[in-house]
């Protein structure tokens, strides 16, 4: 290091200013000896100085991914974090700010350490922080409901709401790119005499097992769902007839020979129909619908299209 760079970091130091250097995403070199206030916030480990001092602050966690996307931008310049209060590190009123600095191709960020009477200003800016976290916690919890809300429990897939969402968005994408659409609609052979014989929980573990089965036969960007009760959909795009009926074969075949402990094997009869240029959702529906009553109450156990 030049003597020049140098008395720059010690004067940094005097400042109580910790300097951490970007040498790639989320990860940071510490430049020169951090103040002594650095080492109580962010303890050392066996490598050396504390590289990743967000993973020991909130604030700090929040700061550091709004401070990537501001690197992201490569705009010269400095983003803040505003200031900030850190429980039960330090005695009396010490608050820290942080600071993420583009200059040339070298991108910094600088911690300091403010050691005057903060106790009002930093009183706010902490009911601010804890606002902050709680906000962020809500939408995640928001997020994860939602995306709970989207999934049958029982079976891991999508529930019927959200797969007919989803099949809108694939014929609108359908008729706008010209992609073929496949619909594959299963149902279980006989499964009101399996519950009545068996019980409602093993029913449930069988329509468990389904989905995990039918989830695994689903290698590229399928949309899998319960459609209801003990009938399932799956919606193929841009796949030709031929491999839309070597899909449901394969689901067929496949089922025949999941095996629940203590309980007989289950069959399915499946429908499949292709989509029609501008066909309304209902009516394609309609017809994978009829396609696998067609089999259902013929000979069950086999495929059918329409």
């Amino acid at each position: 290091m030049s003597d020049k760079n140098q008395l720059a970091l010690d004067i940094l130091n005097a400042l109580n200013i910790a300097v951490l250097e970007r040498v790639g995403e989320r990860k940071f070199a510490v430049l020169g000896d951090p103040p002594a206030f650095y080492n109580k916030f962010f303890p050392p480990n066996a490598v050396g100085y504390c590289a990743e001092p967000w993973e020991h602050s909130p604030m700090l966690d929040l700061f550091i991914k709004d401070a990537e996307l501001f690197f992201e931008k490569e705009t010269q310049g400095a983003f803040s974090s505003g200031v900030w209060q850190e429980d039960g590190k330090a005695e009396g009123e010490t608050a820290l700010i942080a600071e993420a600095i583009y200059v040339g191709d070298r991108r910094v960020i600088t911690i300091r350490c403010l050691q005057e009477d903060y106790r009002d200003r930093v009183g706010i800016l902490n009911d601010m922080r804890n606002n902050l976290l709680e906000q962020r916690q809500v939408e995640q919890n928001l997020e994860s409901f939602r995306e709970k809300s989207r999934i049958d429990a029982l079976t891991g897939l999508f529930n019927r709401a959200t797969f007919v969402e989803l099949l809108h968005g694939a014929l609108a994408e359908s008729n706008a790119k010209m992609l073929q659409v496949s619909l594959v609609m299963l149902d279980i052979d006989n499964f009101k005499k399996f519950n009545d014989t068996y019980g409602h929980l093993a029913g449930d573990e069988v329509l468990r097992s389904l989905g995990v089965f039918i989830q695994d036969c689903c290698t590229g960007d399928e949309i899998a769902a319960r459609y209801g009760g003990e009938e399932f959909c799956v919606v193929l795009r841009d796949v030709s007839q031929e491999n839309t009926l070597s899909f449901a074969h394969k689901i067929c075949e496949g089922v025949r020979k999941i095996r629940i402990a203590a309980l007989p094997a289950i069959t399915i009869s499946v429908g499949c129909a292709i989509y029609r240029r501008n066909e309304s959702s209902e009516q394609f529906i309609k017809r994978a619908d009829m396609a696998l009553y067609d089999i259902k109450y013929s000979t069950k156990n086999g495929v059918s299209m329409r």
